[in-house]
């Protein structure tokens, strides 16, 4: 064998009275026993873990290793369990984990107290040929607890096949068998009563295509509801900014199926709710265009000339400051009674059942219908926009094409489970490169007219000052720059996807919906 082998111990068979049954045949050492705690680190939406990457704290070290596997990638000692990524001193752990967790917080999501006795098997020389460790779990806030034995590992030592293989044939004829031990990962989230990879804010909501309307709109909105709320806590703790940023997604996602699905929810319903999540939003807003700048600090400087890098620094103290601000204003909004009502108000709503009295006049229409007919105005309403556009490109024209792209990918997101998930997976492919090009473009210039706007805010009265709004010239300067560029590429993006392969791929996605269409 060449490598660990994992047995399941029984309760009927103890430890002592294992290796009492082995020492009739093997020469055992006395044990070696050592106590140690694991804190296992991951962020809110399990990077690590979808990248099948474990990493924990064990003494005073960070360690590194892949998921079911005991060969640890690599590990740090002296460094505390780090917030994020930038919190890593460069070297290797750094460069293995900032690409996976990027700017989101590293959190603990279990701990174990692991005691562990390794007994080596000698040969006739006293030399160590193999080894049995025996793993002891502990949950640390339970220190009485007298634990549990779920792992017997065997150990085999490089050089020594043969007394593996022997002591592997033995153990089952003592009552014990060779299984596949789950990640000591798993078993502290299972004693600490998480799931892991439990959060997504991925829209996976399978739709018959013979439901109503209605419901299948209520069970898009209940799917997304318990994203807004699993965000809350994140944004009032200020843990990192992507609790708010999937709060935010998730409240366009409401108002998009709100406002995209008309006529298939009560209008009055949709009204109320439709206004009272886009004033959620709205409060939201500045603190995301804060974080925004903020995480893209070290960029903003890399774009400036070396000697005005440091002129910058005050800017984003500016920032952080008004961050700070914008922040205490959507926690408000979080705690308000308003915002609690609000929530309360929609849970019932999504749990109501229909009203065939009042419901609205798509309701009972069954969806694949619907979906046929959204799609194909939405996608028209796209092409020939976009075509329109083409001879003479204005900026306000570019931003309206970029809101009617994202209804389209909405729409897209949302009746996704209807059809043909390689045909949908090429058209939002095709599209989220013609967004990306939009978004820049968008970003750009809203970069530009903001810092234009800070220039204006922040005092004068220095040198200092003044050298900052050297830099801030500069940087509204490149980014002009780029934003011409990025226009300059909008008629092949487009291009590209109002190519005739695309045409022919939301033709055969479209093939049965009626020409015209009510929504």
């Amino acid at each position: 064998m060449s490598g660990p082998q994992s047995f399941y111990l029984p309760s009927s068979v103890t430890p002592t009275q294992l290796i009492s049954d082995l020492s009739q045949e093997f020469l055992v050492s006395t044990p070696k026993t050592m106590t140690r705690r694991l804190t296992f680190i991951d962020t809110f939406d399990w990077r690590l873990y979808h990248k099948s990457l474990v990493a924990y704290c064990r003494d005073d070290a960070l360690c590194l290793r892949k998921l079911n596997s005991h060969q640890i990638i690599h590990q740090q000692a002296g460094l505390p369990a780090p917030k994020f990524a930038a919190d890593l001193p460069p070297g290797p752990l750094k460069l293995l984990l900032a690409p996976v967790i990027e700017m989101r917080a590293l959190l603990p999501r279990a701990s174990v107290q692991v005691q562990t006795e390794v007994f080596a098997i000698l040969n006739r020389d006293q030399k160590t040929v193999v080894r049995l460790a025996f793993e002891k779990l502990f949950r640390p806030e339970q220190p009485n607890d007298n634990g549990s034995w779920p792992q017997l590992w065997l150990l085999p030592v490089r050089g020594y096949p043969g007394p593996a293989e022997k002591l592997a044939a033995a153990l089952p004829d003592l009552g014990l068998e060779a299984v596949e031990q789950p990640d000591m990962l798993l078993l502290a989230l299972e004693q600490a009563g998480q799931t892991p990879g439990d959060y997504s804010t991925r829209l996976d909501v399978q739709l018959p295509s013979a439901a109503r309307s209605d419901e299948a709109a209520k069970a898009i909105l209940g799917h997304v509801l318990p994203v807004i709320r699993q965000n809350e806590a994140g944004i009032k703790q200020d843990i990192d900014t992507e609790f708010l940023h999937d709060f935010r997604v998730a409240i366009r996602r409401t108002r998009a199926v709100l406002s995209q699905l008309k006529g298939v929810l009560p209008a009055d319903a949709s009204d109320r709710f439709r206004r009272e999540f886009g004033d959620i939003a709205r409060t939201t807003n500045d603190l995301r265009d804060l974080d925004v700048y903020l995480l893209d600090a070290a960029h903003y400087r890399a774009m400036l000339p070396e000697m005005l890098r440091e002129d910058i620094t005050p800017l984003f103290d500016y920032l952080r400051e008004k961050r700070a601000a914008a922040l205490a204003r959507v926690v408000d909004l979080l705690n308000s009674e308003t915002y609690a009502q609000t929530l309360h108000d929609w849970q019932v709503f999504l749990d109501q059942p229909g009203n065939e009295a009042a419901e609205a006049p798509h309701a009972g229409q069954p969806v694949i219908d619907l979906a046929r007919r959204r799609l194909k105005k939405r996608y028209r309403r796209v092409t020939r926009f976009g075509r329109k556009i083409l001879k003479n490109t204005q900026d306000e024209q570019l931003h309206a094409l970029r809101i009617e792209c994202k209804k389209l990918r909405y729409l897209l997101e949302f009746f996704a489970s209807l059809f043909p998930a390689d045909t949908i997976g090429a058209l939002v492919k095709q599209l989220k490169k013609l967004q990306d090009n939009l978004g820049d473009f968008n970003d750009l210039c809203v970069q530009e007219a903001y810092l234009l706007h800070l220039a204006d805010e922040l005092p004068a009265a220095d040198a200092r000052s003044r050298h900052t709004l050297l830099a801030i010239g500069g940087l509204v300067a490149t980014l002009d720059q780029k934003r011409a560029q990025v226009k300059s590429e909008f008629a092949k993006t487009f291009t590209g996807f109002a190519s005739a392969e695309n045409k022919k791929l939301f033709k055969s996605l479209l093939a049965a919906a009626p020409d015209g269409g009510t929504g």
